[in-house]
């Protein structure tokens, strides 16, 4: 069964309609329009159109069946790596927050952290196997999980004290739709925190498959603070802070593990101090408040 809380937001994406639950069918309704509900998870994914140059929920749907998200890093650094951006990117979120929606929600890390707090989350992604996973991973009351597209959020307008979008954007078709999307479901003041690689050289290969070239990861984009100032300049949002992670030199020289077993907020310092005077990130993290 849906929780009562997720239904009070969830609306039909192109019109802003309330959703009804069917009663013993499995779906949710607005008029004639019905979309499946699966294991307490509606999916709001429809057909993209066979003409679109890029269709990527066939792609993510598929990445989400051939990749475990919730495996362990096998990379210790990368692992390192990671833990201190994720703990970076929580530690935006604020703490009169109580409705969080996870956007590509990956492995739920969101989850994980924030329902023990007592505040609820949303795990979103474009692929049933990942909210699937999170759900059944994390069954809290206070976690719910929904299939969607994030340019046809099936949310109210303004129902989001927090929006995370972590490592998502990079791999959008629209980065700017992409924000001003997220922004239109967060409440007046409230947080938009992005976290992104930072200045990254998009690497290519050349597809066996469709003989075109193909970037890494599916990383379709690359930013930097210049970068970011322009995507927002004509959204209703003010940059709150940009914060350069993980330094590569003390990746590099594995000084990341020393400063791991000191303690995080030693490593947070440190980090932030070497990325001042060598700005040689990984990644950025973008804080955002949305406004008029």
């Amino acid at each position: 069964m849906i929780k009562d809380w997720l239904l009070d937001i969830l609306r039909y994406p192109d019109t802003g309609e309330t959703l009804a639950l069917a009663d013993g069918e499995g779906l949710l309704r607005t008029g004639d329009r019905t979309f499946p509900v699966s294991d307490d998870i509606p999916s709001f994914i429809e057909k993209k159109d066979d003409s679109e140059a890029f269709d990527y929920t066939t792609h993510y749907t598929t990445d989400a069946e051939e990749f475990d998200y919730f495996s362990e890093e096998t990379d210790p650094l990368t692992a390192l790596h990671l833990k201190l951006l994720r703990t970076l990117v929580m530690r935006q979120v604020p703490k009169s927050a109580t409705l969080l929606l996870d956007v590509g929600c990956g492995s739920a890390f969101v989850a994980q952290h924030f329902c023990e707090r007592g505040k609820r989350v949303v795990s979103m992604d474009i692929a049933y196997a990942n909210a699937q996973k999170a759900l059944s991973q994390y069954p809290y009351e206070s976690h719910a999980a929904v299939v969607a597209d994030a340019y046809h959020l099936p949310f109210a307008d303004g129902s989001f004290d927090c929006i995370i979008a972590s490592e998502i954007i990079e791999h959008t078709v629209d980065p700017r739709g992409f924000v001003a999307s997220l922004l239109s479901k967060l409440k007046l003041g409230g947080t938009l925190i992005v976290s992104t690689p930072y200045k990254e050289k998009i690497a290519y290969s050349l597809c066996i498959h469709c003989n075109r070239k193909t970037p890494h990861n599916a990383h379709l984009h690359s930013f930097d603070e210049e970068k970011v100032r322009r995507m927002v300049a004509p959204l209703p949002v003010e940059i709150k802070s940009m914060r350069l992670v993980g330094n590569k030199l003390l990746l590099h020289s594995h000084l990341s593990v020393l400063l791991s077993h000191l303690g995080m907020p030693l490593w947070r310092c440190c980090d932030r101090i070497v990325n001042r005077l060598i700005p040689k990130a990984n990644h950025f993290i973008i804080t955002l408040q949305a406004r008029n």
